[in-house]
């Protein structure tokens, strides 16, 4: 395997480092066809609309027209309201998932009919949107809106109303203009360059009431932690987490697998993460700001207010494998598999629609080639979510045990959930030190994060 180098092998062969720039930029279609492509594409677009307000003013360099009532068709007795389109296209989804999925948990008293909005489709609510004249985002806009994909990126519930509508082919059509201007200002170029194995930091929480404090290696004096006393994980950390990581699924499978057998139809739900050991390293990198990325785009982070961000130095040799898509994910599957198709099953059933069999890379063995896997930005907006097709099912040998009742198609797959875009996934124990600390919180009123002064010494 190359290291720290900018080949790339093969789709199939999972020892590639990092893409050229040119083949990995995200286009239009990368953007529209993908689930988070689409949430950033709404995001976008909803925050234009609620900075448009209700007063005809430009937003940004582009025009806003306003919709006027005579511009959408009623349904029956209701109207469109054109001030609100958003949210009218919310609830024409909640009808869609609730009947199509049979949950019943995105219906509210609110006293709508809905089974009279649900036939207003997404065609009438892209008129109010389809009348916006797409300009390019800020680099705040940009981050803010792509904080908001994560903190809607769920992988154990049907999707948000507005995923249902963002798929839609009508609404597809609207966001394409927002999609062409948004890649054709560069503004994402970066998002597929990654990593720079430079600027690589460390995140500990101190937000005790979710995830523990700040792990004693990183707990000690600044100064102290820079001058590499104790900074760096033991030796057998990642090998460690690693197995007993496998043990637990291992375990978990095998007592989902004894459920399934005494009830076929049982819908219970497991974990829904595909990602490595909990204990393992990870790493971010820094928007233009300075500010990690991982700070704000944190999947799941139950409000997380305060962090230690350390910037890490890594051994001389080490190499990575990149994902940048669909493609590369896939890739490690297929030369990895881990079965994990009755713990799966339930919970990316009611995230995709699909029952089937499913895997994810065993990263144990992954480990035994690279010692990390890094998601980049690009690599996250195409692939968290969707469903990747890892192949016929006669690539894996037959399982005794395995679920099958009401599967939807005889193929493989795999979801890529529980990822943070931008993360660095460290399998062996390639850190040396730390080269810089700051510690970081986020301020209640704006909900920026904001770097925090370092005690005086007395």
């Amino acid at each position: 395997m190359s290291e720290n180098s900018s080949d790339r092998d093969g789709p199939d062969s999972p020892t590639g480092v990092r893409p050229a720039a040119d083949a990995s930029r995200l286009t239009v279609d990368d953007l529209l066809a993908s689930p988070r492509g689409r949430s950033l594409l709404y995001a976008i677009v909803g925050a234009s609309e609620m900075d448009a307000g209700t007063d005809d003013e430009p937003v940004g360099d582009g025009d806003v027209e306003t919709v006027g009532d005579g511009d959408v068709e009623p349904v029956d007795d209701v109207e469109v309201d054109p001030a609100d389109v958003l949210g009218w296209a919310a609830l024409t989804a909640a009808e869609t998932i609730d009947r199509e999925w049979e949950t019943g948990i995105l219906l509210s008293d609110s006293g709508a009919d809905f089974a009279e909005l649900r036939e207003a489709d997404a065609a009438a609510e892209a008129i109010g949107l389809g009348r916006r004249t797409p300009r390019v985002p800020s680099q705040a806009e940009l981050e803010s809106a792509m904080a908001d994909v994560i903190a809607g990126a769920m992988y154990w519930q049907p999707p948000h109303p507005e995923d249902i509508v963002a798929a839609d082919p009508a609404m597809i059509e609207v966001l394409r203009p927002w999609a062409e201007v948004i890649v054709d200002s560069g503004l994402l170029d970066a998002w597929s360059v990654g990593p720079d194995f430079d600027d690589l930091w460390e995140l500990t929480w101190d937000d005790s009431d979710h995830t523990g404090d700040i792990p004693s290696r990183l707990s000690a004096d600044p100064a102290t932690l820079m001058s590499g006393a104790d900074s760096a994980p033991p030796s057998d950390a990642a090998a460690a987490a690693l197995r007993a990581w496998s043990a637990e699924v291992a375990s978990s499978e095998s007592e989902y697998r004894q459920v399934f057998a005494k009830d076929p139809r049982m819908a219970g739900s497991g974990e829904w993460w595909s990602t490595p050991a909990h204990e393992l390293v990870t790493t971010t990198g820094t928007w233009p700001s300075g500010e990690p990325i991982g700070l704000s785009l944190f999947e799941d982070d139950f409000g997380l207010s305060r962090a230690r961000a350390c910037r890490l130095r890594l051994r001389d040799t080490f190499s990575v494998f990149i994902v940048d898509g669909p493609e590369q994910w896939a890739a490690l599957c297929r030369k990895y598999p881990l079965d994990v198709t009755a713990q799966r099953r339930q919970v990316w059933f009611e995230a995709t629609g699909r029952r089937g069999r499913w895997v994810i890379p065993d990263w144990s063995r992954v480990a035994e080639d690279c010692d990390g896997v890094y998601v980049s930005l690009a690599g996250y907006l195409r692939t968290a979510g969707a469903v990747v097709d890892v192949g016929d099912a006669d690539r894996l040998p037959e399982s005794a045990g395995r679920p099958t009742v009401g599967d939807t198609d005889d193929r493989i797959a795999s979801l890529m959930a529980g990822w943070n875009p931008d993360t660095t996934y460290w399998l062996t124990d390639a850190v040396a030190g730390i080269t810089e600390v700051a510690d970081w919180a986020r301020d209640d009123e704006s909900g920026a994060w904001l770097t925090q002064p370092r005690p005086s010494r007395p």
